[in-house]
């Protein structure tokens, strides 16, 4: 029945209507725990109620420095009323407004009145090393810096007494963003306080400007002069509160199926993320039309929309659910869902489960994708083209799903995104930039999912499982084609194809927890089709060989640590620097300096959910490896024993 209820929500979805509610969220600058967030929220609230969409309402949480929602730290609440920075020597021109693009102003900024206190402008042209800026004195000075603001802000600001920073920095991508083709373009950029850590303000101009300054910098630099401005930051930062939006479409039992998306980010955010604010929404007006109207069958889970302030809207959420999380049965995320796919966006994605998290949804997700890509029929009656592109990829991190798909957490939560997206987390990412027709495909897809997952029945088994196996077969054919192209270790390559089949096999006995044991031949029965064709492609079992052991004995035995989390919650590891004591932030701080660029973020917090209470740091370091492709069993040992000495985790003897 998934296909036959896809095609009804297809046809009843509203592009138009969710681009119109695109473009009132991209009015609202929606920086997390804010005023201009709070009001994004109010609005979201008050159109779901008009639109007829029961239990709508706006929760709320403490946005203060002493509050971790689970093991993520809660924050200030900003508001920021103006903002501009002014050259006044040599020249007059003004080089940010707040008030004509928010994201000309670093966020979370702190507020400074040099409106009558012309103020020298340093170049940081010798890179971010403190090195070669020993002597230079910085002192109530505003600091220009072409990089990460993150690479100097410690040295400058905090040790050598810099009042603010200004910034041009573009974060380039090969092949999807680079300088020459952001000219015009501001980077959304902010500051992440740390408790009681010294605040500064800041600014960020667009290359082209940054070019025309650094250029009278040099220019004046050779008269022993710097350039001088004015600026002027109306801001405060305190305790307050921060919010989440959300609605539910009742079912007969109390379990619920979610739909996710992060409400936050500047104005405009366009497509990050008014698109998947959009959607949800207009996912959740389309099923209770259809319901009301008697067009689909009674729900049997309900269905439940979180709108969220990124990450922290999901931890808190976790955090005062407490036990009533296990009602969740599955989740999607929308992170960027609408981007013209013709203007620098790339196909709307599904990005799947870790292996650590075995489930059917994602391959009911790909069922209801394919459905939908049927749209019109080929030069053949059997074949059919697709008007839009999609793809379906391995798990990565990078938003809210990275929460929920934890272990322990235990909600299946598949992500739906674009990428590559030239214009995230920029000025330019603007309503013109929003396609009304891919917003009705990714609406349409979400729909199809929370409803096909709430009424799920024993005649859909066949169908989501011939997915998996043509899903299967294609993703080992590829893993022998990374191979061949030097993109995969081939030592890990037997133990990769024994833990995704486990991973396959485990979710298709997921199934028997959707539909009870009354479908268990069936699934025996599917078990064995698809053990068959993998061994077919690949020559052998991948769960009878013996996996290649990639540890040495000298990292066995030293490696031996086991140990259990204290929390059902993945670590942000990154973000709990200033909430302990000295020593503590410390080995946060070194830690990351140490690891943090050699595994990348979304890797580090993966590593949890392999922290069973079984596996040592070896064999966990093993299982990155085939999942991940990265092997660095010091790294594991380091960050599993961090957690430790935080009591995020106990050793277990």
């Amino acid at each position: 029945m998934i296909r036959k209820y896809t095609q009804e929500i297809l046809r009843h979805v509203s592009g138009p209507r969710a681009l119109q509610t695109v473009a009132e969220v991209s009015t609202y600058h929606r920086i997390q725990a804010s005023t201009g967030y709070r009001a994004a929220a109010l609005h979201c609230r008050d159109k779901l109620r008009r639109m007829g969409v029961p239990g709508a309402e706006v929760l709320s949480f403490p946005a203060r420095e002493d509050v971790i929602f689970g093991t993520y730290p809660s924050f200030q609440e900003w508001h920021c009323a103006a903002a501009w920075c002014d050259l006044v020597t040599p020249d007059h021109r003004r080089l940010a407004d707040f008030d004509a693009c928010a994201i000309s102003v670093i966020q979370k900024s702190a507020p400074c009145d040099l409106r009558d206190t012309p103020t020298e402008v340093v170049l940081l042209d010798k890179g971010t090393d403190p090195a070669p800026y020993r002597d230079l004195d910085l002192a109530g000075k505003i600091v220009f810096v072409r990089d990460d603001i993150n690479k100097v802000y410690h040295w400058a600001v905090e040790e050598k007494g810099a009042a603010g920073l200004i910034t041009d920095y573009v974060l380039e991508d090969p092949h999807v963003r680079e300088r020459h083709d952001q000219s015009d373009t501001l980077r959304y950029t902010s500051f992440w306080w740390k408790p009681g850590q010294k605040k500064a303000f800041g600014f960020v101009l667009s290359p082209r400007e940054g070019d025309r300054l650094a250029l009278l910098c040099q220019k004046l630099a050779a008269e022993g002069k710097r350039p001088q401005v004015c600026c002027y930051v109306d801001s405060s930062l305190y305790d307050g509160e921060l919010e989440d939006v959300t609605a539910f479409l009742p079912g007969e039992t109390d379990e619920e199926i979610l739909l996710l998306g992060h409400l936050c980010h500047p104005r405009s955010s366009a497509n990050d993320n008014a698109s998947g604010t959009a959607c949800v929404m207009e996912a959740m007006k389309t099923l209770r039309d259809l319901l009301e109207r008697g067009v689909l069958p009674p729900l049997h889970r309900g269905i439940r929309m979180l709108l969220v302030p990124e990450f922290t809207g999901t931890y808190a959420w976790l955090d005062r659910l407490g036990d009533d999380a296990k009602k969740v049965r599955a989740a999607f995320n929308l992170d960027m869902v609408g981007g013209r796919q013709a203007s620098g966006y790339g196909p709307i994605t599904i990005t799947d489960l870790p292996l650590s998290t075995p489930s059917p949804v994602s391959d009911a997700a790909a069922t209801v994708l394919d459905e939908i890509r049927r749209q019109v029929t080929g030069m053949m009656p059997e074949s059919y083209c697709p008007l839009f592109n999609s793809h379906i990829t391995e798990y990565s991190g990078g938003s809210d799903h990275v929460v929920l798909s934890d272990p322990l957490t235990d909600i299946p939560c598949l992500m739906l995104g674009q990428w590559p997206d030239k214009f995230y987390h920029t000025s330019s990412d603007t309503l013109e930039m929003v396609d009304p027709y891919i917003l009705s495909r990714s609406a349409a897809l979400a729909a199809a999912y929370a409803y096909s997952l709430a009424n799920l029945e024993p005649a859909d088994v066949g169908e989501i499982c011939n997915t998996g196996l043509a899903r299967a077969a294609l993703y080992v054919t590829e893993l022998q084609t990374k191979i061949n192209r030097g993109l995969f270790d081939r030592r890990f390559y037997h133990g990769r194809l024994a833990r995704y089949l486990k991973w396959r096999l485990d979710g298709i006995d997921g199934l028997a927890g959707w539909l009870g044991e009354d479908v268990r031949d069936e699934l025996e029965m599917e078990k064995a089709r698809l053990t068959a064709a993998v061994k077919a492609i690949v020559g052998f079992n991948p769960l009878t060989r013996p996996v290649r052991n990639i540890t040495t004995r000298t990292q066995a035995e030293k490696y031996r640590l086991v140990a259990r989390r204290r929390k059902t919650v993945p670590v942000m590891i990154t973000k709990l620097s200033g909430m302990y004591d000295d020593e503590k932030n410390a080995a946060i701080d070194d830690f990351v300096r140490q690891y943090a660029g050699k595994l990348g973020f979304s890797l580090l917090s993966a590593i949890d959910y392999f922290i069973d209470g079984v596996s040592d740091t070896a064999a966990i370091a093993r299982q990155m490896a085939f999942e991940f492709g990265v092997y660095d069993p010091a790294a594991v040992d380091a960050y599993v024993r961090l957690l430790v000495r935080l009591e995020l985790a106990e050793e277990v003897c």
